[in-house]
């Protein structure tokens, strides 16, 4: 029953992504218009999937600091991280398949304990460098002189969401709430268990609001990689509108990623963002003074970017073992 209302939903969020596309599209001038700017790119588009793979190369070793000292190869950590992107971009689970994901695939390397740590607390630093990243594309975004009514409404929610983050993330590291211990018995239902895992659950809870007192040498390092892998990202968005809009500048550049991160981040839940990327991207373009079919564009070959990667993603994820296992 699961999988068919899962499947269902896959299909209307197919089709309403198809429609907004094509809706955005016809806006920003044709398909003509689009894919002769897709054509621009040309061979740029290998440089765009490298600076697209090393990204994934950066989260993938500030995942494997945040595991410790645990035996986690590079090897294995990056073909789970590839596979759980893929998974997650393919369903509309977004992060409730993809970090599961992670997990179930380098269980025979690592405790489950370290894993589920390590898994969380670099998605949580990876959350704090989006914030900032948002947090600093909404400043330079609202400087713009023409802002309409709904990208500025869009750019409050931002802050908004970035001061209550803040509050919540201060709150959590001083009060240290016992929010999986308490809710072991309900997760170990779910889980098809009759015993809660509460011993594990506490330590994993300990763990993670042990990270303030890492060495400050640990910490730097996590961020370091967090903030390799927006500096790709920006790279990549350059690489793309260089060859659509020679004059682009680094703060025109740092917006349209940073609207992108919000797309990504905000609509997970829908697979490829399908349709929304293009929205999003194309009204920012149009903002800046670009026509809207530069932001359809530059979402195009960032999505046919994602589509090679996951590609690749689905090979580890089609031939592990680990995911057949039962837990």
């Amino acid at each position: 029953m699961f999988r068919s209302r899962l499947s269902l939903l896959n299909i209307l969020v197919a089709i309403v992504g198809v429609a907004l596309l094509i809706f955005t599209v016809r806006r920003a001038g044709g398909w003509g218009s689009i894919v002769e700017g897709v054509a621009t790119v040309g061979w740029w588009f290998i440089v765009i999937v490298l600076l697209g793979a090393f990204r994934m190369v950066c989260r993938t070793r500030a995942w494997m600091i945040c595991a410790g000292g645990a035996p986690l190869r590079f090897r294995d950590a990056f073909a789970a991280w590839i596979a759980g992107d893929a998974l997650g971009n393919l369903t509309p689970l977004g992060v409730l398949a993809s970090e599961p994901t992670k997990i179930l695939m380098v269980r025979t390397r690592i405790s489950t304990v370290t894993s589920i740590v390590s898994v969380t607390v670099e998605n949580a630093f990876y959350m704090v460098s989006v914030l900032m990243v948002l947090l600093t594309g909404t400043w330079i975004f609202m400087q713009h002189a023409d802002v309409p009514p709904a990208l500025e409404q869009i750019s409050e929610f931002i802050l908004i969401v970035v001061a209550i983050a803040a509050i919540a993330g201060v709150w959590a590291v001083r009060a240290r709430p016992a929010v999986l211990s308490r809710f072991a018995p309900m997760l170990a239902k779910l889980a098809g268990r009759t015993e809660a895992p509460a011993d594990a659950m506490r330590e994993i809870e300990s763990q993670i609001y042990a990270v303030p007192q890492w060495p400050i040498g640990r910490l730097l390092r996590v961020a370091s990689w967090e903030v390799a892998f927006h500096i790709a990202a920006v790279a990549e968005v350059w690489v793309v509108l260089l060859q659509l809009v020679p004059d682009v500048t680094l703060a025109e550049v740092f917006l349209l990623e940073s609207a992108g991160r919000f797309v990504t981040v905000a609509f997970k839940f829908v697979p490829y963002r399908l349709g929304i990327d293009e929205a999003g991207s194309g009204a920012v373009a149009d903002v800046l003074g670009f026509p809207p079919a530069v932001g359809v564009t530059l979402a195009l070959v960032r999505r046919l970017r994602i589509i090679v990667l996951n590609a690749f993603g689905l090979i580890p994820l089609a031939g592990s073992r680990q995911l057949r296992k039962p837990a």
